[in-house]
Parts: structure tokens; C-alpha cells; sequence
């Protein structure tokens, strides 16, 4: 029984810092730039992530004119009393398309009392990205490395959160049978089909379903694109059916072992590396690009 106990707190912990370090290294999230103004220094998060107004069906579409917007906030982590001596500062934001032949686009902005800027841009397709730097009090930030913010439709709470979790339980229930195939416990067999099952509904009917709403497409990955997100899906589950039709033999257990390793390996590349980009050239949204 304390064994177990163990195998199960080990596992919690490996998956935690395994989410941990897929969310924090990841292409969508914010990027902070640290930046000293009259003495004071700040911490700026600049998002890498937008939500837009206009539809994968709109996208299809003339877009363009249909004058919607979105608004991109750059938050501020610094002392209160720094904080108001940035109070009603003019800050200007450059931004430009990625993939698109258009100019550097200036927009102003001021420091709220919410410790944010709010700049509000030209919404752009599902999938389109822009680049963008920003001068707050005559300090230029991130022009020569420019923050690249990709844009994507909103996913409803009641397709997202029961992703999110079932994804979870997938790399909990894959560690924790990886332990237990190491320790010859049979009965990492049992939780082998947890592990399929919570990928197959996760993965495989509610990760399309996200996709969707977000993107426009139900399946990117390979063979019909080379999403990385959903092609890593596809990996995790081939080595755990593998694992699993192999089990009543002497090869199932380390067959589970690599399952779980090859699970783990591949959930840690960032999500959405490689992954849905609207080509302004074209019109079309491609994948496969970084």
C-alpha cells in the first residue's frame, strides 16, 4: 500500500513539471522583457497569444472590411509607487502581418491604472500572426527580436476545460503505469486502458473540437498536415496501443515502460509549436511553420 502511495505521488509530480515546463516554453506564452525607466525597473508581459472576433468561416471571406478588432494588453509587474510614475506615459506599439508584404502599422497607447497597456488592433484571421515592439518613454523594446502574437477564435469553457483535463489525466495515468511497469506491478495493465481512453476522448474527440472553434480545421496533424500538436497525439497513442496489444506477453512491460517515456518526450515539445499559421499571400491556412 505505501508503495503505491509513493508511485502515485511520483507520478503527480513528473507530470506537474511536465506540464509546467510545456506551458512556460511554449510559442503562445507571454514573453517578459525586463526594462529599467528613471531608476525603476519593470517587468513587461507581452502576449503571444490574441483572440479575434472574425470566424474561420469570415476568414474564408472578405475579412478585411469588416472592421472588427481586438485588443492586446501588455501587463506590468513592478512597486505600486513605480507604478505611477508610468501613470498616463504615451507608449506606441509598431506592428506589422507575418507572411505579408504590409509596413510597420504605429498605434498609441497609455498605461492604465490596471498596470496594463491597451493597444487595440486590427483583429485578423484565425490562425494569422503579427509581429510588433513597443517604445514606452523613449526606450524601444524587443525591436530587434520582435514579439510574434498569433490570433486565434475563442474556444468555448464547456470544449476547453474537459480538454485540458483529460489531457492531464492522460500524462498522470501514463506516468503511473510507466512506474509500475518498472516495478513489475501488473497492474499497470488497468491503467494502460485509462490511459487510452482518457487520450482517445482528450485527444482524439475534444482536442478536434478545440482545433475547430479555434482554427477552423478538426485535424492538422499527419497525415493531413504537420501540426505538431496533433501529430504528437497520434505518436502517444500508436506506442500505448503497441504497449497494450503486447501485454500478455514478456515484452508488454518494457513495451509500457517506452509508452509511457516516448508519452512524456513527446507532450514536453510546446504546445502549439509547428502549428496552425494563416498565409496572408494566399489565404489559406497552413501548418508545419514556426
Amino acid at each position: 500500500m505505501k508503495r503505491s502511495w509513493l508511485l502515485w505521488l511520483l507520478a503527480v509530480v513528473i507530470t506537474l513539471l511536465a506540464v509546467f515546463y510545456q506551458r512556460s516554453t511554449g510559442p503562445t506564452h507571454p514573453k517578459k522583457i525586463q526594462v529599467t525607466l528613471s531608476g525603476n525597473t519593470y517587468t513587461l508581459s507581452f502576449p503571444r497569444s490574441l483572440i479575434t472576433d472574425i470566424s474561420p468561416e469570415q476568414a474564408k471571406g472578405d475579412w478585411e472590411n469588416l472592421g472588427k478588432f481586438s485588443v492586446l494588453k501588455i501587463r506590468i509587474k513592478t512597486k505600486e509607487e513605480a507604478l505611477s510614475v508610468l501613470k498616463e506615459t504615451p507608449v506606441n506599439l509598431y506592428s506589422k502581418r507575418l507572411r505579408s508584404s504590409g509596413d510597420w502599422q504605429k498605434v498609441e497607447g497609455f498605461v492604465g491604472n490596471d498596470a496594463r497597456i491597451k493597444f487595440t488592433l486590427p483583429a485578423q484571421p484565425p490562425a494569422g500572426k503579427i509581429a510588433y515592439y513597443l517604445e514606452i518613454s523613449g526606450v524601444v523594446l524587443a525591436k530587434e527580436e520582435p514579439i510574434v502574437a498569433r490570433f486565434r477564435s475563442d474556444v468555448p469553457a464547456w470544449a476547453l476545460v474537459p480538454h485540458i483535463l483529460f489531457m492531464f489525466a492522460v500524462m498522470l495515468f501514463s506516468t503511473l503505469c510507466g512506474l509500475l511497469a518498472i516495478w513489475n506491478d501488473i497492474r499497470w495493465k488497468k491503467y494502460a486502458w485509462f490511459t487510452l481512453g482518457f487520450l482517445f476522448v482528450g485527444g482524439f474527440i475534444l482536442g478536434p473540437i478545440v482545433q475547430k472553434f479555434a482554427f477552423g480545421a478538426y485535424w492538422t496533424g499527419w497525415p493531413l498536415g504537420q501540426d505538431l500538436t496533433d501529430t504528437k497525439t497520434l505518436i502517444a497513442a500508436t506506442f500505448w496501443i503497441i504497449a497494450l496489444i503486447f501485454s500478455g506477453k514478456k515484452t508488454g512491460r518494457f513495451l509500457a515502460i517506452l509508452a509511457a517515456i516516448a508519452l512524456l518526450a513527446v507532450y514536453s515539445i510546446p504546445h502549439s509549436t509547428a502549428g496552425s499559421d494563416f498565409n496572408y499571400e494566399t489565404g489559406q491556412v497552413e501548418t508545419g511553420t514556426k
